[in-house]
């Protein structure tokens, strides 16, 4: 069967390797389109030492849809369309087997292409469970990516004071105000602590989210939320070492909730929750996808993204 490959820094490429069998209690799923996160792009970049290239098979891909083709479990039938978690196995290979619980049963009508967006959009979900009240509040989104511009879309509707989005990119600035941002901030071209401060009359953000995955991110929102503030922590840095000024957070009081769907044990629940959101027409999240591609193109595909060419926001690779 077909699987992705890292074989070094920057390097992926499809490789030919043994058929994924079934497992006794798991189910094998066909993987017929997968899409490209910020956290993969982590990985593409990162130099791993040289003797554990090349990575596994099918990593680091983890957004995938698919179809049920065998089962040992009652709750599914062989055709189910699915989405599936592909927990530390790497999922852009043609089967996985993975257990019932990394399932969600997708609608039998709708375009695969959205459903799959459900998949990154549910774990936006679970970061917003863990916000408290936010009515009235003045919201901070640093990273206008794929996750950031889900949390912009999502929270747009939740009676905010304000809704302040931040990125490098004209062009994700330009979705943000499409998708409910009521003010945007390009950080190449303003000082984001001042452009804040002036935004809140001096106070700073109720809620700052990190959403870019970026070291001066993390550090750049503790000193973007007011005193007794809260910080929600979500993007995935390459390096996880770095320095914080400690009595900064506590002499603010500040709040720090780190966040992590997939570690929670409720990846489940949020993404189900996000596929019956659009099957109910109250989102529809075909905003994120920018490119498809074929998935011999996955080298172009990472290298579109790591870059940020061409205007992407998600691209799709299909099998």
């Amino acid at each position: 069967m077909k699987a992705a490959q890292m074989i070094g820094p920057r390097q992926i490429k499809l490789i030919e390797t043994p058929t994924t069998s079934s497992i006794e209690g798991e189910v094998l799923v066909k993987v017929n389109k997968v899409s490209i996160c910020g956290s993969d792009i982590r990985a593409f970049r990162t130099v791993f030492p040289e003797e554990q290239y090349p990575l596994s098979p099918g990593r680091p891909i983890h957004e995938v849809v698919g179809e049920i083709v065998n089962i040992s479990s009652g709750k599914f039938d062989i055709g189910d369309q699915v989405i599936a978690f592909p927990y530390g196995q790497g999922g852009l290979k043609e089967y996985i087997s993975v257990p019932p619980s990394a399932l969600v049963v997708l609608p039998e009508q709708g375009s695969l292409d959205a459903w799959l967006m459900c998949q990154p959009l549910g774990t936006v979900l679970y970061s917003i469970s863990r916000m408290g009240d936010l009515i009235d509040k003045n919201v901070v989104i640093l990273g206008q990516g794929a996750i950031g511009l889900g949390f912009t879309k999502l929270m747009s509707g939740m009676n905010l004071r304000q809704l302040i989005a931040v990125d490098l990119e004209d062009y994700r600035l330009d979705v943000a105000r499409d998708m409910g941002a009521s003010c945007t901030i390009n950080s190449n071209c303003y000082d984001v602590l001042e452009k804040v401060k002036e935004l809140t009359n001096g106070h700073g953000a109720d809620v700052v989210v990190e959403a870019a995955g970026e070291n001066l991110a993390v550090q750049q929102s503790v000193l973007l939320a007011r005193k007794f503030g809260t910080v929600i922590w979500f993007g995935i840095t390459t390096d996880p070492n770095f320095r914080f000024d400690f009595r900064y957070i506590r002499d603010n009081d500040l709040t720090i909730i780190s966040t992590s769907s997939t570690r929670s044990g409720n990846m489940h629940r949020y993404v189900k929750h996000a596929v019956d959101m659009v099957h109910q027409d109250r989102i529809d999240p075909n905003f994120l996808i920018t490119h498809k591609m074929p998935v011999e193109d996955i080298q172009k595909a990472f290298e579109m993204y790591e870059s940020r060419s061409d205007g992407i926001i998600k691209v799709i690779l299909d099998l």
